[in-house]
């Protein structure tokens, strides 16, 4: 889980350097020059901190009293006294005011940093339940679109479909099954000069192929069986709007011709009708297939890929960028809990259980399983042991292979930056491939090669041609 940090400090280098670190670690950080700012922080209760480090020397307010302060606000916040001053007046003073330890500021990083995450852990102990995620930059582009996430990929995303939305040119978004590509069209469209016309969706791979020339072209009276009367098309119910066809790879080949016609002249022509008729519509397509596969072997148009491919778009499956999770978890339990008109909260200890799946089924499946875990959760608090009820209708994991000489992903990952560092090289040095070093450290691979990225460690086995 990501916890939140308030840093109060008169010196903007210190400032500058330790939010720096701390974000860099993972944390969201919130950094003000005075105690009255920290303080009114706290009492406004606009972001639920973990932690606020206190310089000892500021003006208007010392150290000590802003921890008394604070604490009058805010008894399960934990404060830690922070000071270049490591003399026993300092220490004293700030414990007796509150502050759960004091450390100097000369403190290695390495070593404040261990000390922060032991902080954190003991806050989720006691206080048991998720906070709400953290208000960020990343966060705030994201939920401008009325998506939810954290991540540096949604928020990169998210800066994508604002640079897009005002041309015409299409769009073409690529992503596994429940990643929010129809998310992504809609917000498109809502941010485009199009977004008081319609918005239209088309799943091309759940329409026979017999009629799908007919839904989307529109057909004439008795231009085949069954065909009593005129009908209007996608394409021209969605006029001065956006159309978005979904599974695009799924779309026939003989269409793909006739789609490519339409998008270059802006014309339909209705089934069993010899009238072309102009239309004016924005096209957003998606698909997961690999399009250059299937171009190679025939089955996808290329110059109809290079006309929907005008502006790419490529969302990340939920495993690759598990900073969005705590916010998705945040938002579907709060439906949850206004449609059942009820007030449920979710175990850190489960939400970092949750932080830790693959999810194959990506944000979908996060849905349906918030929405089990609900429905099995007769009390308040929702646990892990609700969790592993709600998945056991689930295709069923393969076991993983236990190393006793290994210790489990939810300790390692808490550990300081250099003793992850040597306990994954330790596991790399150890194995025959990724595969084998994530089931001893006890992660999941996805999340191994990300940490792995973020501590710069090779990976060995790229060279060796094995399994990575």
């Amino acid at each position: 889980m990501k916890h939140n940090i308030l840093l109060i400090d008169d010196d903007q280098s210190v400032r500058s350097s330790m939010k720096t670190f701390l974000e860099d670690e993972g944390f969201f950080v919130k950094a003000v020059e005075s105690g009255d700012e920290g303080v009114a922080l706290v009492r406004q209760k606009i972001v639920p901190f973990s932690l606020a480090l206190v310089d000892y020397h500021m003006p208007g307010l010392k150290g000590p009293e802003v921890i008394s302060k604070i604490r009058e606000f805010d008894s399960k916040l934990h404060l830690l006294g922070f000071s270049c001053d490591d003399g026993v007046e300092a220490h004293n003073e700030s414990l007796d005011s509150g502050a759960l330890m004091f450390v100097a500021k000369d403190t290695a990083n390495e070593k404040l940093l261990g000390i922060i995450h032991r902080i954190c852990r003991e806050y989720e102990k006691k206080n048991k339940v998720l906070p709400a995620a953290s208000p960020s930059e990343n966060r705030k582009i994201i939920q401008s679109l009325r998506m939810e996430g954290a991540s540096n990929h949604l928020a990169d995303v998210s800066r994508l479909v604002l640079k897009y939305a005002p041309s015409h040119q299409s769009v073409l978004i690529r992503g596994e099954n429940g990643t929010g590509k129809e998310r992504i069209a809609r917000a498109l469209h809502d941010n485009s000069p199009w977004r008081l016309g319609p918005f239209i969706a088309v799943n091309c791979g759940a329409i026979p192929a017999e009629l799908i020339e007919s839904e989307l072209f529109g057909h004439e009276r008795g231009s085949f069986t069954g065909a009593t009367k005129d009908r209007v098309g996608k394409f021209q119910a969605a006029s001065n709007g956006t159309l978005f066809l979904d599974e695009i790879g799924e779309l026939p080949i003989h269409l793909q011709a006739t789609l490519l016609r339409v998008l270059q002249e802006g014309e339909i022509t209705p089934v069993g009708s010899n009238v072309p008729k102009k239309v004016k519509v924005r096209v957003i397509t998606a698909t997961n297939a690999p399009l250059e596969e299937m171009i190679a072997g025939g089955r996808f148009r290329q110059d109809l890929f290079y006309r929907i491919n005008a502006l790419p778009i490529t969302l990340e499956p939920l495993r690759d960028r598990p900073e969005d999770i705590p916010c998705l978890i945040e938002f579907f339990l709060k439906k949850e809990n206004e449609s059942a008109g009820e007030h449920k909260e979710i175990l850190s200890s489960c939400a970092s259980l949750m932080m830790k799946q693959a999810w194959p089924g990506n944000i979908r499946e996060l849905a349906h399983v918030i929405s089990r875990m609900h429905l099995m959760t007769d009390g308040k608090t929702i646990t892990e042991d609700a969790f592993d009820r709600a998945t056991t209708q689930m295709e069923p994991k393969t076991p993983k292979k236990k190393f006793a000489s290994e210790i489990d992903y939810e300790i390692w990952r808490l550990r300081t930056v250099s003793e992850e560092k040597q306990l994954i090289e330790r596991a790399l040095n150890g194995s025959k491939s990724l595969t084998e070093a994530a089931d001893r450290l006890g992660a999941a691979r996805s999340m191994l090669r990300s940490r792995m990225r973020a501590l710069e460690i090779e990976n060995p086995f790229e060279q060796k041609g094995s399994d990575t």
